[in-house]
């Protein structure tokens, strides 16, 4: 049986500027070292569609630059209140938003 397990680097390879990525949801189990490779790259140009509420790893990509665009219910830091990154690029008209219920 082949060996199908990669590093983390390896994985954020499989990203390309303008791809569809989907990622967790809220705070907790979020694949943060896969995510942290991705803004390293400097990937550009993302859709990005949270699982139910986007949160901190929403955030950090928008933040980092990578996403063009966000698909989305809400995108929050849970208890800790708004997401700053998303919220100013939003105020600033730098997203392009797909707001779902």
């Amino acid at each position: 049986m082949t060996d199908k397990l990669i590093t983390a680097k390896e994985a954020a390879r499989w990203v390309k500027d303008g791809m569809h990525l989907g990622v967790g949801a809220g705070m907790t189990m979020n694949p943060m070292a896969v995510v942290r490779e991705i803004i390293r790259l400097g990937v550009k140009g993302l859709t990005l569609t949270p699982v139910l509420t986007g949160g901190y790893v929403a955030d950090l990509l928008i933040g980092a630059g990578c996403v063009e665009t966000v698909q989305f219910p809400q995108i929050v830091l849970d208890e800790f209140g708004l997401a700053p990154n998303f919220r100013r690029k939003c105020e600033r008209g730098e997203l392009k938003l797909l707001e779902t219920i």
